[in-house]
């Protein structure tokens, strides 16, 4: 015979499978007050389990409700999360936390008779079980989250996962309540096992959703990064092609304009053709850093700059990127100065309109910085910092974009703000 799993080891699992979500996920708040917050947690947990334990069987389900609701809480109190994602990790918490519960304490009672019981001993198989389990929780779902980082549940998803923990839950459990069920055990030991094993398959199945949900997650940014490098892509291309021809156009006005000079010509036509000339000299490829492709993106950008009243200073040394890709430049410069000149065309003050970009070698690496002004607070969510864009379908996608080419050449991307200026820094390492 096997007595039931102590009340206080089920609120401990409990807890020990939230508190890995609590370390792992962004905090809501600051250390000292997310640890009041969880030893709270525990306590009430505590209590609840205790309850659960002397009240008549018929309000076994609800306590039980209350104790899901206090972890789930638990979770989102610490955690600042999107609400979907807490109910994916909170299901994997639960179902981590019963099987936990239910091995520990079956591995427990099986050997309990080779050994004087003892608090020693239960202190000891709590110790193995608890933190192996708990351990390896941890670690998994800290490489999930380096990997993939926010998971961006959907509902439908997160019905998924609480119907697979529930499910296992109820089935793992239901000898408790009905013991006249195809799935019912009426021996202690025939329970255990078979809360055991419909526990361990509950975990079996949320981890590999979970994977699967990963893979899912990190083929969609994937697919946008290059959905991105593409469009920069295009951007060059298209400024390319506009370049020449504006620049065709440039050279023959100019022959024009000579031909014209060579006439009598009256002040106010000499004024004109004068003014026209000047005028002129914006459509000519202005740039001649070294690098043809960046050429190309610095005048359509300074092109875009001027008509928006955006000040664009520039210090490149272009010759430097030689080992990088066509596509790998038009992604780097495209994406860091069209965040630049969204984030700076906002400003009311034209004085305050101002980006500026280096690119210099130091010490074997090469060094790309955009920096540009800014007023209002950053937002960031997720990591992230939040857009404004009316169109937020490749929200994020811009900075991973540029981080995803800089790591390519074995490089990083690194932000920082000072004094209301934000600061992109990327460094690549030169091919020797």
């Amino acid at each position: 015979m096997i007595q039931d799993i102590p009340k206080f080891y089920t609120a401990l699992a409990e807890w020990m499978a939230c508190l890995c979500f609590g370390l792992l996920l962004k905090r809501r708040w600051n250390w000292a007050v997310t640890g009041c917050m969880m030893a709270g947690s525990l306590l009430l947990l505590s209590v609840v389990q205790y309850l659960i334990g002397i009240v008549p069987v018929a309000f076994w389900i609800p306590g039980m409700i209350i104790a899901l609701a206090v972890m789930y809480g638990m979770i989102y109190i610490c955690c600042k999360v999107p609400a979907a994602d807490i109910g994916f990790y909170w299901a994997i918490a639960f179902m981590f936390a019963e099987f936990s519960a239910s091995v520990e304490w079956q591995f427990y009672s099986y050997f309990a008779n080779t050994f004087t019981d003892s608090i020693l001993w239960q202190g000891f198989f709590l110790v193995i079980f608890y933190g192996g389990i708990f351990g390896i929780l941890y670690c998994i779902e800290k490489k999930r989250l380096m990997d993939a980082g926010d998971m961006g549940i959907s509902w439908r998803e997160l019905v998924s996962a609480v119907a697979i923990s529930l499910g296992a839950f109820l089935i793992s459990n239901i000898s408790y309540v009905y013991s006249n069920t195809p799935f019912s055990g009426r021996m202690s030991t025939e329970i255990f096992y078979i809360r055991t094993l419909v526990d361990l398959a509950g975990v079996v199945m949320l981890v590999s959703l979970q994977d699967r949900l990963r893979d899912l997650h990190i083929r969609k940014e994937l697919d946008a990064i290059q959905t991105l490098l593409v469009r920069q892509y295009d951007q060059y291309r298209l400024s390319r092609e506009n370049m020449d021809v504006i620049n065709r156009k440039y050279h023959d006005l100019k022959h024009q304009i000579g031909i014209i000079r060579l006439e009598a010509n009256a002040d106010k036509r000499e004024e004109y053709l004068n003014q026209l000339e000047s005028g002129m000299k914006s459509l000519g490829m202005e740039y001649d850093t070294g690098s043809d492709v960046l050429d190309t993106i610095l005048t359509s950008k300074q092109l875009y700059c001027r008509q928006n009243q955006i000040t664009l200073n520039v210090v490149v040394d272009g010759a430097r990127l030689d080992f990088l890709e066509l596509m790998d430049v038009c992604s780097i410069f495209g994406n860091t100065l069209d965040n630049a000149i969204e984030s700076v065309e906002k400003l009311e003050d034209i004085q305050k309109r101002l980006i500026r970009l280096a690119v210099y070698t130091q010490n074997d690496f090469l060094m790309i910085r955009v920096e540009n002004y800014y007023e209002n607070d950053l937002q960031i969510e997720n990591g992230t910092y939040k857009t404004t864009k009316q169109d937020k379908e490749f929200h994020g996608y811009g900075i991973k974009s540029i981080r995803y080419t800089a790591e390519k050449y074995g490089g990083y991307v690194s932000i920082s703000t000072e004094e209301n200026w934000f600061s992109l820094r990327v460094l690549i390492p030169l091919k020797q």
